[in-house]
């Protein structure tokens, strides 16, 4: 397995989240078995919808 690698958060872009409008994605570590770890920045009062 490879090791686990953190970005460093003030370096890196946060992305638009297509799927979710109004909401943006920051990756945070990379590889991560079976699944990812990242940030998510929502605009007040924004919901996700059942999924």
């Amino acid at each position: 397995m490879n090791k686990q690698t953190f970005v460093d958060t003030e370096a890196e872009t946060w992305f638009e989240f297509q799927p979710v409008p109004g909401t943006k994605l920051l990756p945070l570590a990379e590889p991560v078995p079976k699944g990812s770890i990242h940030r998510l920045k929502m605009i007040a009062g924004k919901e996700i919808p059942v999924h």
